[in-house]
């Protein structure tokens, strides 16, 4: 493909061209129509002339004055025949042969392009004495166009030539050089691996259009640096805070394992409500003092913005964030103290051994173990058995979920103080064990059934819950017990928990296998 300097030639130069192709046409058909006026000129006055000269030759039959009026008319290069004939038979006639006049002995006809002239001599106008024959050559104007048109051909070449050249140094000097000059630059610069603006070299010969050209070059380079700088900046600022939300979301769910693992290991309410009032007041002081702390740090950031920043704000900025730094690390050590004090106590109080028992028996057990907590919030459990079902899987794991069912239907289905009832059924379905809970309280909302086992949500926040309970009945079917648990639920209606979990469950590696 042409370079744009090429192409940028060829236009011009082919504008030109056309120009003075133009020019010359015009010339050519201007020219032309002043030969044609010329000869059309002369042709007429040589008939005025023979017209006012040869009636009186003629008529006094004079042949030595008419061979010399006819050398004279000679002298038009453009004449090519002349010959004069009397009615008497007195003749004369003159002819152009290679450039020279020769006489002529016969007259000429009219079929080879002669032009007649009658001679009326003035005492007798009614009949002519005699008659002109001439002949006008256009050769002369011809040659003279032709040349025009060689030498209009030759000037246009000639000028398309100093054109070319006057161009190429041109556009070298005036536009090349300072475009190479800028890419050298642009290169230069492409080139480093850490830029600077100092390392843009744009010259300093450039002038003109090109001067405003580089100065905007150096604009848009200062600009892309500060974009890039700032981005920078963003890039590590986000990446510090991508951090510490990593090590808080880390912190967090370490936390929400501690809870999780203390409302798995404990048997009654209470515990879990100890610990959420316990770590409640840490918490608070934490998310105060999160609070001023941000508050300042969006103060500090405007004052840096507007420009107003003072030693003192800064000291005062630098007290508050050690202040509530401390009081940050000192809570939250606090609640963590609190959260490993509470796991210590009900570590001991779960099991994570497994063993072979029989499903109706073991539920029995269970229930029997939570009959201070049922006389107490006037709960009735029925256990229906069906049949024997052997089961080789994790009791304390089993015995948790039954502890967490019949304490959510005492804390959600009835209200405080309300009888109620809960019916536990078993069948067994092929290598599964079918356990329903099913109460005949309040029901689910619907909004609600599909976030009733995710961790920390709760419709009694403000009684007491935690929002772990079903969590970890979700958490030890499925992944302990390697089962489903599924709810139905209609509002008003009461809500049926269905548990399928292997008779047999998965072998799970020790610690030291693990290790």
């Amino acid at each position: 493909m042409l370079s744009t300097r090429t192409r940028l030639n060829l236009l011009i130069i082919l504008t030109v061209t056309i120009v003075l192709a133009l020019s010359g046409a015009y010339s050519y058909l201007q020219s032309r129509d002043q030969y044609r006026t010329s000869l059309q000129e002369n042709e007429l006055a040589l008939q005025k002339r023979l017209s006012t000269i040869l009636p009186g030759i003629l008529w006094n039959f004079d042949q030595a004055l008419l061979q010399r009026v006819l050398d004279a008319q000679m002298e038009w290069a453009d004449l090519q025949t002349l010959a004069v004939s009397a009615n008497d038979g007195l003749f004369a006639g003159r002819e152009r042969v290679d450039g020279k006049v020769v006489r002529v002995t016969a007259l000429p006809g009219t079929e080879n392009g002669y032009k007649t002239l009658s001679i009326i001599y003035e005492e007798r106008p009614d009949k002519p004495i005699g008659t002109v024959h001439y002949r006008v050559s256009s050769e002369r104007m011809d040659m003279r166009l032709r040349q025009l048109i060689v030498e209009k051909i030759a000037e246009i070449l000639l000028l398309d030539l100093v054109l070319t050249l006057t161009l190429v140094v041109c556009f070298n000097i005036i536009i090349l050089n300072p475009l190479r000059t800028l890419a050298g630059a642009l290169d230069h610069a492409a080139g480093q691996t850490h830029f600077s603006l100092d390392e843009l070299k744009l010259g300093g010969n450039l002038r003109n259009e090109f001067a405003s050209l580089a100065d905007s070059v150096r604009r848009i380079a200062a600009r892309l640096l500060a974009e890039l700088e700032e981005r920078r900046n963003a890039n590590a600022a986000l990446k510090d805070a991508m951090f510490r939300a990593d090590e808080a979301y880390h912190e967090l769910k370490m936390a929400q394992n501690e809870l999780v693992q203390i409302e798995k290991m404990a048997s009654l309410g209470g515990l879990v409500a100890g610990v959420a009032h316990e770590v409640n007041t840490p918490v608070g002081v934490i998310l105060t003092s999160a609070s001023v702390l941000a508050e300042e740090s969006r103060d500090l950031r405007a004052q840096l913005d507007a420009g107003a920043m003072k030693k003192s704000d800064l000291l005062r900025y630098c007290d508050t964030a050690v202040q509530s730094a401390e009081l940050i690390l000192g809570n939250a050590e606090r609640a963590s103290e609190l959260i490993r004090s509470f796991k210590r106590v009900a570590v001991d109080q779960t099991s994570e051994a497994r063993r072979t028992f029989e499903l109706g028996e073991y539920l029995n057990e269970v229930i029997a173990s939570l009959h201070p907590t049922l006389k107490r919030s006037q709960l009735n459990v029925e256990v229906a058995i069906t049949g024997s079902i052997q089961m080789d899987s994790y009791p304390g794991a089993l015995s948790q979920v039954i502890t967490n069912f019949v304490t959510n239907t005492i804390c959600h289905a009835y209200e405080e103080g309300e009888a109620g009832r809960l019916q536990i059924s078993t069948e067994q379905e092929g290598s599964a064990a079918i356990i329903r809970f099913t109460d005949f309280g309040k029901g689910i909302a619907y909004e609600h059934q599909g976030r009733i086992f995710d961790p920390f949500f709760t419709t009694a926040r403000g009684s007491g819950g935690s929002g772990l309970g079903l969590n970890v009945v979700y958490n030890l079917v499925t992944q302990t017990l390697a089962g489903t648990v599924a709810v139905k639920s209609m509002p008003g209606e009461g809500s049926t928990f269905i548990i399928s979990i292997p008779l047999a469950a998965p072998r799970r590696a020790t610690a030291a296998e693990l290790a």
